[in-house]
């Protein structure tokens, strides 16, 4: 550890209840890499993972055996979402496909490829998909057949980038028209913008990189909407997190930190964000530190709250747990592989999941001691 534990125990236990190995295992891969998130489906007591081997596992939500496997011509190192009332998974593969797959068929209802990797959530509202690929690119796509309805560009730059890219954020029209809602994003060049859901127009653009320019100035940060603020919260990998207007992208506030990730939001108006160089930060309205743990150097997931607990995967370390309020340490595991995917919590089973960067998915169980 080069920064210590600041306590002496950890006050949550986190059991692992069950393992499945959803990546075969290869030993001469030093340091191997899982991104894929997890997809729970109540109806069919399944759960739904992805591998770097382009395999999609359906997993029994009871003991996590396999149900059923399917093999797709990318890596899947995205976040999938159900729609069509579960009968529809949509995921995106490194390959550049987002791909609606037909859970009774379990085949693919349609496929729309793109030139860039796709590893971020897809985003539904009223029968549009909007997908951002690595290629600075926003689609809307018909959800039922796939059909293109419009794209939106920024160009890709030619420094040096982060990997990574940031995710899709909406907002519902203020009078109630769903269909002229919002959709946020940041992209590589370091704009965020907020584009017109049907008409794939740019409405404001705003900067968070640095004025100088230069390398890695991307905001891959997904924003995270305040409407009850008026502002959307992103960040910049070189600048900070910022408070944008949500009217005209103006600046309301910032606070400096290096290579912030998505800020996410917790109870009682706290955010949270994670740094790979600067740990895991809480923030007030108005970004305000509420407190910071510093983690040890390596990729650190954007916090997952769940209740008054912010749960972080660690490229090294594996699974940490913060009290969202004190930043008391409450407990994690170490897998001996790091985690790199996101963690993921099921309210519906009860259940709390992480994938191993060795490819083996943990499913847990959380006492309070």
């Amino acid at each position: 550890m080069v920064y210590p534990e600041a306590t002496s125990g950890a006050r949550l236990n986190l059991t692992p209840a069950l393992l499945t190995q959803v990546t075969l295992p290869d030993n001469f891969v030093l340091r191997p890499d899982e991104f894929a998130g997890v997809v729970v489906d109540p109806g069919r007591r399944l759960v739904y993972v992805g591998n770097r081997a382009g395999s999609l596992l359906a997993l029994r939500a009871e003991d996590a055996e396999v149900a059923w496997e399917v093999n797709f011509p990318g890596a899947i190192s995205s976040e999938g979402v159900l729609a069509e009332d579960g009968a529809l998974l949509l995921l995106g593969t490194d390959n550049g496909d987002l791909v609606a797959f037909d859970l009774e068929t379990r085949k693919p209802r349609w496929t729309y490829e793109t030139q860039g990797t796709i590893r971020n959530l897809p985003l539904v509202v009223d029968g549009v998909v909007y997908v951002v690929n690595s290629r600075d690119q926003v689609f809307a796509l018909d959800l039922r057949t796939g059909a293109w309805r419009w794209q939106y560009d920024q160009p890709y730059p030619t420094d040096f980038t982060v990997h990574g890219h940031a995710g899709l954020s909406y907002l519902a029209a203020q009078d109630g028209d769903e269909a002229a809602g919002t959709v946020f994003t940041g992209f590589s060049n370091g704009k965020v913008a907020a584009i017109g859901a049907t008409s794939g127009e740019a409405l404001w653009l705003a900067s968070v990189a640095p004025p100088e320019g230069g390398d890695f100035a991307d905001a891959d940060a997904t924003p995270l909407v305040n409407a009850d603020q008026g502002e959307v919260v992103v960040a910049g990998q070189n600048t900070g997190v910022y408070g944008l207007a949500l009217a005209d992208g103006s600046q309301r506030w910032f606070h400096q930190v290096r290579g912030a990730g998505s800020v996410v939001r917790g109870p009682r108006g706290l955010m949270a964000f994670s740094s790979a160089l600067e740990g895991v930060f809480a923030l007030e309205h108005g970004g305000r530190v509420r407190w910071r743990r510093q983690t040890n150097p390596g990729f650190v997931s954007a916090p997952l709250v769940v209740g008054d607990i912010a749960f972080v995967t660690h490229a090294v370390d594996g699974l940490l747990a913060y009290d969202i309020e004190t930043s008391e340490y409450l407990g994690g595991l170490d897998p001996g592989s790091g985690m790199s995917g996101p963690p993921v919590h099921d309210a519906v089973f009860g259940r709390f999941y992480a994938l191993t960067n060795r490819g083996a998915l943990v499913t847990f169980r959380m006492a309070e001691r």
